[in-house]
């Protein structure tokens, strides 16, 4: 999908090889099939710019595929990408460990289903795990909580090898 910036940008491509459609497609065919269906959100992947609504769409997404488990990773470049390159030139902005756990925290709100949550991957600024809806307000507090913390508390930045 392209996500158009604003003039001072170019457009950039960011290829999943599917849209949101198609996985929310996807992920009711293995719903139905009786199976646990686990899906990733890739905090960031909207870039500076767009955080807002890659939260908001994604919320929408997450919602109708109704997924037992909702799993955040955050946006990591990798050498040798366009991504990288885009970084780089200034044409894309990573998400600063505050700006991700905004973004973290617009996306728990916006979740109207029951799964699992869980944000425990070494990508991330913070550790999160617990059920919607039950556990929402805690979670939300958790992240509010972090939003309070010096930017200094959180794991550096780095580019992704692997």
């Amino acid at each position: 999908m392209f996500f158009k910036d604003s003039s001072k940008y170019n457009s950039i491509l960011l290829s999943k090889g599917t849209n949101a459609a198609e996985q929310i497609q996807a992920g009711k065919i293995v719903k139905r099939a009786g199976m646990q269906l686990s899906e990733y959100v890739i905090l960031g992947l909207g870039g500076a710019e767009r955080s807002t609504v890659h939260a908001l769409k994604t919320a929408e997404a997450v919602n109708a595929i109704e997924p037992d488990f909702v799993r955040f990773r955050t946006l990591v470049p990798k050498i040798n990408t366009l991504l990288l390159h885009q970084i780089n030139k200034g044409r894309f902005q990573l998400l600063s460990p505050h700006q991700a756990l905004q973004e973290t925290r617009l996306l728990i709100e916006n979740l109207s289903i029951s799964t699992v949550i869980t944000s425990d991957h070494y990508t991330n600024y913070l550790n999160l795990s617990g059920k919607l809806p039950e556990d929402k307000d805690r979670l939300l507090k958790a992240v509010n909580q972090a939003l309070t913390w010096d930017p200094s508390r959180f794991r550096p930045y780095f580019i992704g090898t692997q």
